[in-house]
């Protein structure tokens, strides 16, 4: 396969003759090899890792387009090889190529003899010279002798190759009588010389074709089948063709004064129908008068008639089944939704007796005293009919909430309930006696007392608080110590009595209450206490409070 080079822009220009009226022979002086994958482009002025040039090379035109060049170097250099360029003999670079792959590999100790047949795009390749051929072995063309490959077996059954030659062997693979015969019929045909397409030396011309023979003399045959039958059937050009010697039937001898009554029917002939015992046919308007059409089902057993009967614009009434009266009638419409009954011009449907199995109209509604009946393409908004509404109201306006939850719901707003409402027997919210009561279990409950606008807090079933808007009161004491109430700077203030016999002095840190110092009046000026409490002493007690008598003079006086 020959590479394709890319002639450089410089190396056009050399071609181009003086007088750009034609192109110059150029010569090829020197091949520089490189080792890196080169991209090729028309604008390359230089090979990129260029290792050498080679001068020792050798060439020759052996196509319109293809030259063979053979690149020798005897050196000890050792190098790869992946792109070349040529170059004439001012140095100008002709042309270059290049690829990922390694083309040859030089060694040392190696003699590089790289042979290529390189294809020109749109240069003639015999304008390209070199300097010597002493050492060429270019392929073999038509023009050009040369190394060439021999085809093998399948290459030559092909026979598709231009660049290979077959041998002997090869040969015979092609020349079997399967393929000459195949081969002779693709030369068959008029003026061929050849009889392929002959039967004992006579063409097809020669025999009677099978329509449109004209025979010489008379067709004769042995009888048919039958004595008086004809069972594969035949044409007769003209004489007509005798049964019982009777001529049969055919439109060729039909007519008046024929002898053939093959136009009526039970000797009669076709009329309009005004009158008895006639065939009707349909008039210039193509209509047929009938009094009177009776039609019996073919089987008892089925008791059906098929009718199918169509109008100029598709309306067809397809089908009566009858038993002892009408049992049903199928109303058929092609495309403008008109029933069978305008298409007669009739306004309504008379049925003698009754429908036993049901009726279908494409368009118009059944009317039953005036009004029409339901069906669900006229019902909706605007209809006057309520076939789907109770009272005026839809199925789903009446669902039976309660029935499906088991137990009836409370509305987000505006519910009043008439009994308790909570958790459980335990737990639950009242109102008893027109007061709130919030119920916990176990005697304890909150209760919100209206009448007095306060809130009764019980535990372990009696009252122990009650919260009203002037304060709040223990009922019983709830804030207990080891010996009484306990002792805490919130019911430490200035003029609270805590108790009664005694006159107290606590110092304590300003950040424990609104009072660093407070003195509280006692009915005994000599009972005092020795020590101040400790800060945040909040357990303190009468009882268990250091108290000492201390004379009159040294007690503050109450604050």
């Amino acid at each position: 396969m020959a590479l394709t080079l890319t002639i450089t822009d410089a190396g056009r220009a050399a071609l181009v003759n003086a007088a750009h009226s034609g192109t110059n022979a150029v010569q090829i002086a020197a091949v520089g090899v490189s080792g890196a994958g080169v991209a090729p482009l028309p604008t390359s002025t230089t090979l990129p890792g260029e290792y050498k040039r080679i001068a020792t090379i050798s060439g020759a035109a052996v196509a319109s387009d293809i030259i063979h060049l053979v690149v020798r170097d005897e050196s000890a250099d050792a190098y790869p090889l992946r792109s070349f360029a040529l170059y004439l003999e001012d140095g100008t670079m002709f042309a270059i190529y290049g690829q990922a792959d390694t083309i040859v590999e030089k060694s040392a100790a190696s003699l590089l003899l790289l042979a290529i047949d390189i294809a020109l795009v749109g240069v003639p390749a015999d304008r390209i010279t070199f300097g010597n051929a002493n050492f060429l072995n270019p392929p073999a063309t038509t023009e050009t002798a040369g190394v060439i490959e021999l085809a093998t077996d399948a290459e030559a059954a092909a026979m598709a190759d231009a660049v290979r030659a077959l041998t002997p062997k090869s040969m015979a693979v092609i020349m079997t009588a399967a393929n000459i015969i195949a081969r002779m019929l693709t030369v068959d045909g008029s003026g061929s010389g050849l009889d392929a397409d002959m039967l004992d030396g006579r063409h097809a011309s020669e025999f009677a074709l099978l329509t449109g023979a004209a025979f010489a003399g008379a067709l004769s045959s042995s009888t048919f089948a039958a004595a008086t039958n004809i069972t594969a059937g035949a044409t007769v050009a003209a004489n007509s063709v005798l049964i019982g010697g009777l001529p049969a039937w055919h439109p060729g001898n039909d007519g008046a004064g024929s002898g053939l009554d093959a136009d009526l029917l039970r000797g009669q002939t076709p009329s309009s129908g005004e009158g008895a015992n006639t065939v009707m046919t349909r008039d210039g308007n193509g209509d047929t008068s009938v009094r009177n059409l009776n039609l019996f089902a073919p089987v008892e057993a089925i008791n059906v008639i098929n009718v199918v009967v169509t109008a100029a614009d598709g309306r067809t009434l397809k089908k009566v089944t009858a038993e002892t009266f009408l049992k049903s009638l199928d109303l058929v419409t092609a495309g403008n939704g008109a029933s069978f009954a305008k298409a007669l011009s009739a306004p309504s449907l008379t049925i003698q007796t009754n429908i036993t199995a049901g009726a279908t109209v494409s368009a118009n509604s059944f009317v039953v005293g005036g009004s029409p009946v339901w069906h669900p393409s006229n019902d909706g908004a605007g209809s006057g009919l309520d076939a789907d509404l109770l009272d005026g109201q839809q199925g789903a306006w009446y669902a039976d909430i309660a029935g499906r939850l088991g137990y009836t719901p409370a509305r987000r707003s505006g519910d009043t309930f008439t009994g308790p409402f909570g958790r459980d027997a335990q737990f639950f919210l009242d109102l008893a006696g027109g007061n709130a009561t919030l119920t916990m279990g176990d005697g304890a409950s909150v209760v919100f007392d209206r009448a007095n606008n306060a809130f009764r807090f019980n535990v372990g079933g009696a009252e122990r608080l009650v919260l009203t808007p002037n304060g709040m009161y223990a009922i019983t004491p709830i804030i207990k110590g080891n010996a009484g109430i306990r002792y805490r700077c919130e019911n430490d203030t200035c003029g609270h009595v805590f108790v009664a016999e005694l006159q107290v002095i606590r110092t304590i840190v300003p950040s424990a209450c609104p009072n660093p110092e407070v003195r509280l009046p006692f009915a005994n000026p000599n009972i005092c206490r020795t020590r101040p409490l400790p800060a945040n002493d909040d357990n303190r007690t009468p009882a268990n409070d250091d108290v000492v008598t201390s004379p009159a003079a040294t007690t503050p006086a109450p604050s």
